[in-house]
């Protein structure tokens, strides 16, 4: 599991990317893949669907 704050660091990091260009969830998935945890950038995504953001 991941704490609040690792969280929030790489969803800043994932908010960054799909802002500066509009990005498909596969190319997320492609550039943050071996940075994240793949069980977090799920959740990540999950979190800005839920939010409308992508």
């Amino acid at each position: 599991m991941y704490s609040i704050e690792e969280f929030d660091k790489e969803k800043t990091k994932v908010l960054k990317y799909i802002i500066y260009k509009k990005r498909s969830e596969h190319e997320v998935r492609n550039k943050f893949q071996k940075t994240i945890s793949e069980e977090m950038l799920d959740d990540i995504i999950e979190y800005l669907k839920d939010a409308r953001i992508y």
